[in-house]
């Protein structure tokens, strides 16, 4: 891979005589994602090889003989494969998770070395992850939805069912006696005409003749996603029964919708994603029973740095936490930002333009900073640089720091004392 990693070669050596050839060159206007390298996989037949890349936009699945000549695309459609599990040799059928019914789920599905038949192996809806034995025979799979916990099941290949390991009924009695929010799933059209998925958790109490504050919750860095039909209660549920609701979307830039959607961000991180927040919070503030003048956005990392560049993009937001933001690229690793932005040389503007220390002036609403003095990821730079150019442009904020914690803020009593914090500071100030 070349350093913008916009080129891949794949050798193929003689170990005896050193003698390396090409076997496949891909080229992309903007860059290769990086589980392509995960993908390759050579057949045992000693002839072929395949690999998941995105020559018709969408993730999927291509075999090529050892003379580098591309023999057949297995699979195709608008849809992703998200996750590649491998070869049968014996039956000739590859093995795959895709997200070809709807972004917010996942199947496991079979194809064979032909092309001609794929077929869907796991009955269930909601989110399907597959583990296989050594020689294909079984997989384990687990599946839940937002609502229903995961089960654990073992299936021949084939896809008929051989036992449940595990179904959770025990917790799903035990939850039946709890009062949990749930999430509910919507989509919206942003004002360029730009669809998105969204989910809302609403008060258990909810009324739709009330007017409640809202908490946008996001990651939205590349090819993420957060909008998945997949089981989970967390601080978003605790909130929404302190009377919040609470809502996430997946904008420009995240996965499982094809090439377009999340290369779209490409040498600009954090225009298009926060133009997508600022959107979706402009949504929000049009529903009759959403308080547009209470509403706030928080995240962690990536998340952390969008809501930072919402606080100074936007007036609609009158509160925002970030947690661990980068609050310039320039201060990230290269291998990372040079994927999505190029060289800092190369693309000053892309740097600049989207960085939260050069929008301090800007800065509207009440911004709370948190970061761990020790985190080796997002490095605590970050935070020190912004926080002096808030102080320069007289804009007034909050911020706490974990002492000696890394990146994921955690250690003895440490992670409760900073959900602890982060509501508090919701309840008094949102």
């Amino acid at each position: 891979m070349n350093r913008l990693q916009n080129q891949l070669e794949l050798f193929i050596a003689n170990p005896a005589s050193g003698v390396a050839n090409v076997l496949l060159t891909v080229r992309e206007d903007k860059f290769i994602t990086e589980n392509v390298l995960d993908n390759i996989q050579f057949l045992p037949d000693g002839n072929h090889f395949v690999y998941v890349g995105q020559d018709d936009g969408f993730n999927h699945l291509y075999l090529y003989s050892m003379a580098g000549i591309q023999v057949r695309q297995l699979t195709s459609g608008e849809w992703d494969i998200t996750d590649f599990y491998g070869f049968d040799a014996d039956e000739e059928v590859f093995y795959f998770q895709a997200a070809k019914e709807s972004p917010l789920k996942r199947e496991v599905y079979s194809v064979d070395m032909k092309g001609e038949e794929m077929v869907r192996i796991t009955p269930d809806e909601g989110f399907n992850s597959a583990h296989f034995s050594d020689n294909f025979r079984y997989f384990v799979n687990t599946v839940s939805s937002a609502n229903e916990v995961p089960v654990v099941s073992v299936y021949e290949a084939e896809g008929d069912l051989v036992r449940v390991i595990e179904d959770n009924s025990d917790l799903a009695e035990r939850l039946a006696t709890y009062d949990v929010p749930h999430k509910e799933f919507f989509q919206f059209k942003t004002s360029e005409g730009i669809l998105l998925n969204g989910y809302m958790i609403k008060p258990l109490d909810f009324d739709a003749q009330n007017r409640y504050p809202v908490l946008m919750s996001q990651y939205s860095g590349p090819n993420s996603q957060e909008v998945l039909d997949r089981y989970g209660v967390n601080w978003e549920q605790y909130l929404a029964l302190n009377g919040y609701l609470v809502v996430s979307v997946d904008g420009r830039g995240t996965g499982a919708r094809g090439e377009e959607f999340q290369k779209s961000t490409y040498k600009q991180l954090g225009r298009l994603e926060s133009d997508d927040q600022i959107e979706t919070a402009r949504y929000l503030g049009g529903l009759s029973y959403v308080d547009a003048s209470r509403i706030g956005i928080w995240g962690w990392s990536f998340g952390g740095y969008m809501s930072s560049i919402c606080l100074s993009r936007s007036d609609l937001f009158k509160v925002g936490i970030a947690v661990a933001p980068v609050t310039n690229w320039r201060y990230y690793d290269t291998i990372y930002t040079e994927r999505f932005m190029r060289k800092p040389q190369q693309n000053p503007n892309g740097y600049d333009d989207n960085s939260p220390i050069n929008m301090a002036e800007n800065l509207s609403g009440r911004l709370f900073l948190i970061h761990g003095s020790a985190d080796d990821n997002v490095h605590f730079q970050n935070t020190m640089e912004y926080a002096e150019q808030l102080i320069q442009a007289g804009k007034q904020f909050d911020m706490f720091v974990y002492p000696n914690r890394n990146h994921s803020i955690y250690g003895g009593n440490t992670r409760y004392h900073l959900y602890t914090m982060m509501s508090q500071y919701l309840f008094d100030n949102l």
